[in-house]
């Protein structure tokens, strides 16, 4: 996994690229706690450029939306990978995150069945 922190003013983009998994997922709730002092508005994850997203990502998200919410922020998800949003959605945590309206159509499409 590769993590990269640029700021917008007072907002905090962390752009996400490869695996998110058991031994680097804490890496992200650790970067986006760091972040999370007021007054930052808005923290904005984007997750494009994942490739592979475990449970433990699921995990890591859920913690750190506490993190920023905790300071008063808002985590936003931005332009999550097909495989991050099918795993929210399975997992039943995608509508705790923020998502546009495109977003939020693509995550329905992404949907499949799964198959064991």
């Amino acid at each position: 996994m590769s993590l990269a922190l640029t700021s917008d003013g007072s907002a905090k983009l962390v752009t996400v690229s490869g695996e998110i998994d058991m031994s680097n997922a804490h890496l992200l709730t650790e970067l986006v706690e760091c972040v999370c002092h007021p007054p930052v508005p808005v923290v904005a994850v984007d997750l494009s450029a994942v490739r592979i997203f475990s449970a433990h990502g699921v995990g890591a998200l859920l913690q750190a939306q506490h993190f920023a919410a905790r300071a008063g922020a808002t985590l936003l998800l931005r332009d999550p990978a097909p495989c991050v949003t099918y795993l929210l959605a399975t997992a039943g945590a995608l509508a705790n995150f923020p998502l546009s309206r495109a977003q939020a159509v693509r995550c329905a499409s992404d949907r499949r069945p799964l198959t064991w």
